[in-house]
């Protein structure tokens, strides 16, 4: 254990370095726009002159997923795996380079928004917490979770691996985080303590020991916003006191991002309408804005995930463009567009020829063919109480592919209820359903070998706890 621990050390440490140097051509901003009734977050990927391509998932709820660990990935003995799975609550719309579940940011359709940014990180260690990459770990958050607080709670109840980032975060209140991980501590600024919104490629205290400098911020330096040599937070603090409840929020937010931009115009910029529903994005490239609405996203697990590149030529509305997510356009992004901008270190480093890195992106997902994986399927029964104010009923779970379903069913009286709004994390799950009659209940559990241990509670009621069996 103690040689594999040394390689994998090594490993990784020869990694960062390498991903440090690929990292510094690359500068990033993220910030949140809010007034009145404006709430965007906006996100500039800015690059020297390696180009930067991506894809634009559409990703589902309700679908199990187990994580990866980026150690796993990169190397031949698939050091340090991760085990931890999950069904997603949410569905989201996501950016990504690296692969499905990868992104580099997104926002979910509860508006919780998260994005990263390269910057010096040591990630904490504790062999008793489940394990994701960064990237995994950010759609792990998204699938999940609808705040920015459990975002920041989730950042000390998993171990992280990959390379440096930290993280901006925000949810549908407005409220934001930036979330580091500095000597190995999970270090949060939110509150009163991020009084700038905003978060780019330099630890967040530093950034406010310089803003200190400017003028209206305690300082004598003159802040223009055109000007390069200022800093882009002191930029971005400027530019969103200066923006007006009459202004229009795409409008002014792609403005801000033209004028951060790093070495030349953003390789992607984006913004999401928290308030509004609707994404809007545009490449260096292709500089056409194009957007989608939430609301007329299908989020449900009816359908496989959808994508479409990036660098799409089209304008306005884009939905109808968006394909069936397969491994064959995995497949062909990465052999055509992501190897060619890799330094080859990128992935020899972990004993992996290209085509091999290729194909662990591409297969990454298939942990849902494992049918041990299935721990959940099939129905549990109520064990008969004597206790006549208890229900007797069963709960199914359904597997198709890696969508997952459930029903509630009171056999007696020949009722069956769709489950909602299904998440589970690890064995702990939680849904909800409502009766013929409109009432609505919560359901909260875990699940413990061939007995699932359920809590049933309504409005303002509690239905009390049942042992359910799984059905052989």
């Amino acid at each position: 254990m103690r040689i594999q621990q040394t390689i994998l050390a090594l490993f990784v440490t020869s990694l960062f370095l390498i991903l440090s140097g690929y990292n510094q051509l690359l500068g990033s901003s993220t910030f949140k726009l809010q007034k009145g009734n404006t709430l965007v977050y906006g996100h500039n990927l800015n690059e020297g002159d390696i180009g930067v391509p991506g894809l634009v998932f559409i990703n589902k709820r309700g679908m199990f997923k187990t994580g990866r660990t980026w150690s796993e990935i990169i190397t031949r003995a698939r050091i340090n795996p991760s085990s931890h799975s999950w069904i997603s609550r949410y569905g989201s719309v996501t950016f990504n380079n690296f692969g499905k579940d990868f992104p580099d940011g997104g926002m979910n359709e509860a508006g919780l928004f998260i994005w990263e940014m390269n910057e010096e990180a040591e990630y904490p260690e504790n062999d008793s917490l489940p394990k994701l990459s960064q990237m995994n770990w950010m759609q792990y958050i998204l699938d999940n979770f609808s705040t920015t607080g459990e975002a920041i709670r989730s950042a000390s109840e998993i171990e992280i691996d990959g390379w440096s980032w930290h993280y901006f975060v925000g949810d549908a209140a407005g409220n934001t985080a930036a979330i580091a991980f500095i000597n190995g501590d999970v270090v949060v600024h939110t509150g009163d303590e991020m009084p700038v919104p905003a978060l780019f490629n330099a630890p967040y205290d530093r950034e406010l020991e310089l803003l200190k400098y400017f003028r209206g911020f305690g300082g004598e330096y003159r802040p223009d916003v055109e000007d390069p040599n200022v800093p882009r937070f002191v930029r971005t603090a400027v530019m969103i006191d200066n923006f007006k409840k009459d202004d229009d929020p795409i409008s002014y937010g792609f403005y801000m991002l033209k004028t951060l931009r790093v070495f030349d115009d953003p390789e992607w910029s984006i913004l999401f309408d928290a308030e509004n529903g609707t994404v809007h994005f545009r490449t260096r490239i292709n500089p056409q804005i194009k957007s989608l609405v939430l609301d007329e996203i299908d989020f449900s697990n009816s359908q496989p995930a959808q994508v479409l590149n990036i660098a799409t030529a089209s304008k306005g509305n884009v939905l109808a463009l968006f394909q069936p997510y397969s491994k064959s356009i995995m497949r062909s992004f990465i052999l055509t567009e992501l190897l060619p901008i890799l330094p080859e270190d990128f992935y020899t480093h972990g004993d992996l020829s290209g085509t091999q890195f290729t194909e662990r992106i591409v297969n990454h997902t298939d942990s849902y063919r494992i049918s041990t994986n299935h721990f959940f399927k099939g129905t549990w029964e109520s064990i008969p109480s004597e206790n006549s104010d208890q229900l007797n009923f069963s709960l199914t779970f359904y597997v198709n592919g890696n969508a997952v379903t459930a029903e509630i069913s009171q056999d007696e009286k020949d009722e069956r209820y769709e489950v909602n709004n299904l998440k589970m994390i690890g064995k702990q799950f939680c849904f909800t359903f409502q009766t013929k009659s409109g009432k609505i209940l919560e359901g909260k559990g875990t699940i413990n070998e061939d007995q699932l241990f359920i809590e049933l509670y309504g409005i303002e009621e509690y239905y009390g706890n049942y042992t359910l069996n799984r059905e052989l």
